[in-house]
């Protein structure tokens, strides 16, 4: 053999080192955030006013020189909190982050229930879609056929 396998090989080790590397940092990072989440989820219904994907730019180290897909959900939420023995509510206006498959759930101008930890949307409540028009156009004589 000579010389150049011996780079070749030494090459793929090394890919193939940084590939399992990466696999076990970001399965380690999913986790942390996954007991993170789980531990301060909490079920709200949102009014959603506007939703949008955007390119941004993580606040950390050397991963603030790349731009990344988020998905941004604006919606205001009903928020109750307990100050001195006093039930208060009021209504907020809050812009969260989620997922491209949460992301596709969710219409504007719609009330869902959603999973909500901070300002991440980790599931959302989607309705059933409406019934309204069922039964109405299911051929080309539907109008003539009248049941007696």
């Amino acid at each position: 053999m000579s010389a150049s396998w011996w780079i070749t090989i030494a090459v793929l080790v090394v890919i193939v080192g940084l590939y399992i590397w990466m696999f076990l940092f970001t399965r380690k990072r999913q986790k942390a955030f996954d007991e993170q989440y789980n531990a301060a989820k909490e079920r709200h219904e949102v009014f959603v006013l506007n939703k949008k994907v955007t390119r941004e730019r993580p606040q950390n180290r050397w991963m603030r020189f790349a731009r990344f897909k988020t998905y941004q959900v604006v919606g205001r939420v009903s928020i109750g909190q307990k100050v001195k023995g006093v039930q208060m509510s009021r209504v907020q206006t809050v812009t969260f982050h989620t997922t491209k498959s949460e992301y596709d759930k969710i219409q504007v101008n719609h009330k869902y229930k959603m999973d909500i930890a901070g300002n991440y949307i980790g599931f959302v409540v989607a309705p059933a879609p409406s019934k309204s028009n069922a039964g109405r156009g299911k051929g080309l004589f539907s109008r003539f056929s009248r049941k007696a």
